[in-house]
Formats: structure tokens, sequence, C-alpha cells
């Protein structure tokens, strides 16, 4: 909450930035002193850096790639633009802007670009104030623009780490509680077993025995052993009962344990559809669907840049079928690197198998089947 809080006060920081160092350049074009071309020039030049910075800031989905760069150019020419028209460095501000916003769509090549723009304002200040003009104002607008670029990409890896520190922490949380699951699940599994191979064999013994007995034995004897019988019979169907439902409460709870890992993803928003009750009756295998999950989930936010990841996870008779895909850029070839690999090995070790789809500009889609371990 705090990082959305401080994102949308910097984004009305921009804005105001935008309009105060316009205001100048308004007196003249209403007093008169800019007027003609140059002012109409100013103007367009103006509203456009307006117009795309707020589309930047408040679009309802971020830009990417082409967009992006498009829009950034608009705003850098039409700074350059404004510096240009009113013969003064005061909305070479607006450029600084530009720098600050470059990390989050170029990456590192924001060095660049505000080294290209500071180069731009250098030559400007030369055609009107001269070499000592170009190097003061180009140095000192200069460093503003490094100073930008330096801290977005600063906050960009900070929240990065969170986000990473976050998705560690829930994978780490949603194993602890599955290991937890499995260890009772396996202790409500010995104790059926014991109950079945001891208590339950001897109560079959001895129920055949008395039916034996009510055969050989008359009169009242036989009364009470047909009743002692009846008794064994109640008996045996009772632990019979109590083992079959020890078995069935030893399936962990995979789909807590998968809300609880999306729930954590940080700037992604991860839409889960799974299908309750999921069960595997194996820890190997209930943790490969975990972390095949989290992987999935890491790939869409780190690799894919995505904004948006849909899963779906059914069960069938056969075994748990998982469906995801991303609204992320896509690749022309999928690289198994050692996370997807390692997805890929545990599905195969478990007799599973995993399909990774990807197309530019469409995200990634996964498709993986885990065939379930019936208990013993």
């Amino acid at each position: 909450m705090a990082d959305v809080k401080t994102s949308r006060w910097l984004n009305w920081a921009a804005v105001a930035t935008w309009v105060v160092v316009s205001l100048p350049a308004l007196f003249d074009i209403v007093s008169g002193e800019l007027d003609g071309i140059a002012a109409a020039l100013w103007v367009i030049a103006f509203l456009i850096f307006g117009i795309v910075l707020t589309f930047c800031l408040w679009a309802s989905r971020p830009m990417r790639g082409r967009a992006a760069v498009l829009a950034l150019f608009l705003e850098t020419v039409s700074g350059l633009t404004m510096v240009y028209v009113r013969r003064s460095g005061t909305p070479g501000a607006t450029l600084v802007i530009v720098a600050a916003q470059l990390p989050y769509f170029v990456g590192q090549a924001a060095w660049a670009w505000a080294a290209s723009q500071t180069v731009a304002l250098g030559a400007i200040f030369w055609t009107f104030g001269g070499a000592i003009d170009a190097l003061s104002g180009g140095v000192a607008l200069g460093g503003f623009q490094m100073f930008a670029v330096a801290t977005s990409l600063l906050a960009l890896s900070e929240r990065a780490a969170r986000e990473e520190l976050t998705r560690a922490n829930a994978e780490l949380t949603a194993t602890r509680g599955l290991l937890a699951e499995n260890a009772r699940a396996a202790e409500r599994l010995r104790i059926s077993r014991d109950l079945h191979d001891a208590l339950g064999h001897h109560l079959t013994a001895l129920s055949l025995q008395l039916d034996v007995a009510s055969r050989l034995t008359t009169g009242q004897a036989a009364e009470h052993v047909l009743e002692a019988h009846a008794v064994t019979r109640l008996l045996l169907s009772d632990v019979r009962s109590v083992v079959s439902e020890l078995r069935e409460a030893g399936a962990p709870d995979l789909a807590s344990a998968l809300h609880g890992l999306t729930a954590h993803a940080g700037a992604l928003q991860v839409h889960l559809d799974i299908q309750e009750p999921l069960e595997l009756h194996d820890a190997r295998r209930s943790h490969a669907l975990l972390r095949s999950v989290q992987e999935i989930i890491t790939n869409a936010s780190r690799h894919a840049q995505a904004h948006n990841l849909w899963i779906q996870v059914r069960q069938t008779e056969r075994g748990v079928a998982i469906d995801a895909h991303d609204d992320g850029r896509g690749a022309d070839a999928v690289t198994w690197g050692n996370g997807l690999t390692g997805m890929r090995e545990r599905f195969e070790a478990a007799a599973g198998r995993v399909d990774i789809v990807s197309t530019p500009g469409r995200g990634f889609e996964v498709h993986g089947f885990l065939p379930r371990a019936e208990p013993l």
C-alpha cells in the first residue's frame, strides 16, 4: 500500500513539474512576448508532453516495447522543442521527468537515452547562449537526469528484491505447511495400517472362532456366543470405518498451499482457478506441483514481464492437470533454463509431463500433467 501511495504522489509531482515549468512561457504568450508560430509550436509541444505523460503514468495497462519507446520519444522531442522555442533552460526540467520514467520502460538503456538528451540540450544551449551556457546548462540538467535515472533504477531494484523476498517467503510458508500436512498424513496412514493389520486381523480371527463356537454350542451358552459374535462383527465394522476415514483424511491440503503461494506474487496479478479437493496422496508429487506453480509465477513476473497470470488446476481420475498462460511479451523460442528444466524433471520423475508454448507478443503457455499415486 505504501508503494502505491508513493507512486501516486510521484506521478502528481511529475505533472506539477510539467505545469510549473510552463508558467513563464504561458505568461510570455499572454503578454505577447512570445507569439506567432513560436507560440503555437510551444503550445503544441507543451500539450503533447502533458498528454503522453498522463497516458504513461495512468494507463490502465502499462506500455511496453515499441509503444513505450514511441511515447518516451514524443516526450523527449516535446521537451527539447519547449527549450528551443522558449530559449530558456527552465522547460528542460521536463527531460528530468522523462529520465525518471526511462528505467521502467527501457531498463539499462536509460543511461544512453538520458545522455543523448543531455547532448541535445547542450547543442540547443549553444545556439542561443554559446559554449558557456551549453556547458553549464547541459551539465546541470544532465546531472539531474542521471540522478533521476539512478533513483528509478534503485527503486526498481528494491521493488524486485522485495517481491522476490515475498515470493520466497510465500513459497517457504506453503512448503512448510505442505510438509507438516504430509507428516500428519503419513502418521494417519501408519495408524490406519496398524489398526487394519493388527486389530482388524485379530477381530476377524475372533469372529471366525465365535462363528464356529456358535455351531458347536446349544442352549443358553449358544445365545451368549451369538451375542459375542454380533458384537465382534460390529467392532470389526467400526475398525474398518475408522481405517477408511483415516485414509481419506491422509491427503495433504494442496489447494490451501497453492492459494497461499499465489496470494503473494507482488505486482503480478495471479488468477487461480483450482478444483477442490485437490489430492495427490504423495509428498513428492505434491511438492513437484507446488514448486512448478512457483516457477510459473517467477517466470511470468521476472522474465515474461507479464501483468496477469491465469492458472487452472483440475483433478481427473488419472491425476492433476495444470494449465497456465500470461499476458507477457512471449518469445520466438522457449529457453529451458534451470527453473523450467527442474520443473520438467520433477514432473517426469513422477511419470508426468510438461509442455511450454510461447509466441512473441502473446505470452507463455504451460501445460502439465501429474498422475496421482493411489494411497497404499
